[in-house]
């Protein structure tokens, strides 16, 4: 008996530790709706092999054609912070659908990188927030 609890013990421990990758080269983060918003989707960031990080953004719920735009942020909860122009990944306005994409390429590293936003561009209030890390 105590044979077979060790082994299921180990191949417990074996397995824990192969779904921790060690370092994680792609994140897929949803975008949940703030503030009564009906704004979602989903944030897909890949770290780039010599730095930086590709971003793609997937937001949908939007008003066609309504104005957009998303940043990225140091901290989890897309809370406005002093930012630099290319913490902008871009503006974008909903298609008939309400849909949006949007991709750009960011110098700052997959692990730097804390929340996403989609944002209304008229009045800059918070429609969507994808947290990608937890803020140290």
């Amino acid at each position: 008996m105590k044979k077979g609890l060790v082994a299921a013990g180990a191949l417990a421990t074996l397995l824990a530790g192969a779904a921790q990758p060690k370092s994680e080269h792609h994140i897929r983060a949803f975008l949940v709706p703030q503030a009564g918003s009906t704004v979602h989707g989903v944030v897909n960031l890949t770290q780039r092999p010599h730095g930086g990080t590709l971003i793609t953004v997937v937001a949908k719920g939007l008003r066609p054609d309504g104005a957009y735009l998303s940043l990225y942020y140091d901290n989890d909860h897309c809370e406005i912070e002093a930012y630099a122009e290319d913490d902008v990944l871009g503006s974008y306005t909903g298609n008939p659908s309400g849909v949006a994409v949007i991709t750009a390429r960011q110098g700052d590293d997959l692990d730097e990188i804390g929340s996403v936003s989609v944002r209304n561009a008229d009045d800059f209030s918070l429609l969507a927030c994808a947290k990608v890390h937890a803020a140290p």
